[in-house]
């Protein structure tokens, strides 16, 4: 455990994306606050659905990786992460992408219920 924990806070691109299927969430969440991790390797996670909530609620919230539109889209559509964090992320997304999250049967009805309320109310759409 240790040694696993200890390569997640410090290995190179192939240990970490080894270890960011650990079942140990502690392993998993030590990958992403990783010195050496890229944005494109958290835009890769922020698109599995192995990955544990808590995990995809860390990008989430992290603010450097918050202003990277490819990986709050992918977190919006990924069905792991947790509902209140979706629900933050449509207000950025453009409303092609809102739209389509609202026809998206993968993600959970809350979040395409919001997704649809959110493009009628920018389209200035009705209620149907």
């Amino acid at each position: 455990m240790k040694d696993r924990l200890k390569a997640a806070m410090k290995g190179d691109r192939e240990v970490r994306n080894i270890l960011i299927r650990d079942p140990n969430r502690l392993i998993s969440q030590a990958v992403v606050k990783n010195p050496k991790i890229t944005e494109q390797e958290i835009e890769k996670i922020s698109t599995m659905k192995t990955v544990p909530e808590d995990v995809l609620r860390g990008i989430a919230t992290d603010k450097k990786f918050a202003r990277n539109y490819v990986i709050i889209h992918n977190l919006a559509r990924n069905p792991r992460t947790p509902i209140g964090n979706v629900l933050s992320l449509l207000t950025l997304l453009q409303l092609r992408d809102i739209s389509a999250i609202g026809k998206n049967r993968n993600v959970p009805d809350a979040v395409r219920r919001h997704a649809t309320r959110i493009a009628n109310a920018r389209t200035g759409g009705g209620r149907r």
